[in-house]
């Protein structure tokens, strides 16, 4: 009874989180074209390429160019408001970098999706499985930041099967053409494996293989420290040498294709190499609604044998806002 009790008690508490995330309302915008056209739309980024998803053309990229003004809707003034008195440049410059700033750590104008996935089994044995993931992206002239977060857990009438938090925060940043850095930040623990703490900062350079409207592919090296804290120690700091690389294929305005690759391996202990595989398709139900399936292989030989590998296929429903 105290099972059941605890797992409709998450449950509920998921579900209420995930239908409040529903009602927050998508930034809606106004793009002027320096040929007399206008756009409405959703914005998705917003850098040397402008790319909005409208109603029905779908997801539509537009070079900075060719734009001659983005109106938001707190931009938006009435007609009889009064013309105010012009501010000298330093200042009207200043004021630009604050709400600049100010719009990036709100978080306005970020594409953001939650999904929630769950399995509930009674029977032979009762249990119950969920899943939850947090995503939110925005390009921001020569940037690209992402910030991701997952959460996994599992429990039966036996005991706890899965209890993993995992999050992630990318910033890219083109030097050139084709060419970027990256620093990447990651926290995960997972009580199953026994990790207490496992922090990671990895910093690389990479190159844009493919840079197109529909495919994009990206591969890179770099370094990077990581400190874990387990059953066995109490604290442990290795650095390692990192190649990633990553693929993201639109098949047109509805289905997109995504895969991330990882490996990591100490220069001093390479037999105690780890890596990372992870791919997904998400279709798009309506403006607000997809679903999505994505497998995850994780692999890591420091850790005692029974516990190096982990993977799982997890389906879920997601809401855009």
């Amino acid at each position: 009874m105290k099972f059941w009790t605890r797992s409709y008690v998450r449950v509920a508490t998921v579900f209420f989180a995930c239908l409040s995330m529903h009602w927050v309302e998508a930034v809606e915008v106004r793009i002027s074209l320096r040929n007399g056209d206008v756009l409405r739309g959703r914005l998705i980024s917003e850098g040397d390429i402008v790319l909005i998803e409208h109603t029905i053309l779908g997801d539509v990229e537009i070079p900075k160019r060719s734009v001659r003004s983005i109106i938001r809707p707190n931009q938006n003034r009435n007609e009889g408001d009064t013309p105010e008195e012009p501010e000298n440049e330093e200042s009207q410059a200043s004021r630009s970098r604050i709400k600049d700033f100010l719009r990036v750590i709100s978080f306005e104008n970020w594409s953001r999706q939650f999904e929630f996935g769950m399995n509930l089994q009674s029977g032979r044995r009762d249990k119950l499985d969920y899943n939850a993931r947090f995503n939110v992206r925005r390009r921001i002239e020569k940037n690209d930041f992402r910030f991701e977060a997952r959460r996994y857990f599992g429990e039966s009438d036996r005991g706890k099967t899965t209890d993993r938090l995992y999050s992630n925060l990318r910033w890219r940043r083109d030097l050139s053409p084709g060419v970027f850095y990256q620093t990447d930040t990651l926290y995960s623990s997972d009580a199953i494996k026994e990790i207490d703490v496992n922090l990671e900062q990895t910093l690389g350079l990479g190159y844009r293989l493919l840079n197109q409207k529909a495919l994009k592919v990206s591969t890179g090296a770099g370094l990077s420290g990581r400190y874990r804290e387990d059953n066995v120690d109490n604290g442990n700091t290795n650095y390692l040498f990192d190649v990633f690389q990553d693929l993201d294929y639109r098949l047109g305005s509805r289905l997109r294709f995504t895969q991330e690759f990882r490996i990591a391996l100490p220069p001093d202990e390479r037999s105690e190499y780890e890596y990372e595989f992870q791919a997904g398709i998400v279709s798009k139900v309506t403006d607000s609604l997809h679903l999505s399936i994505r497998y995850h292989l994780e692999y890591d030989r420091s850790l005692p044998e029974d516990r190096r590998e982990d993977q799982r296929i997890v389906s879920s429903v997601g809401i855009d806002f």
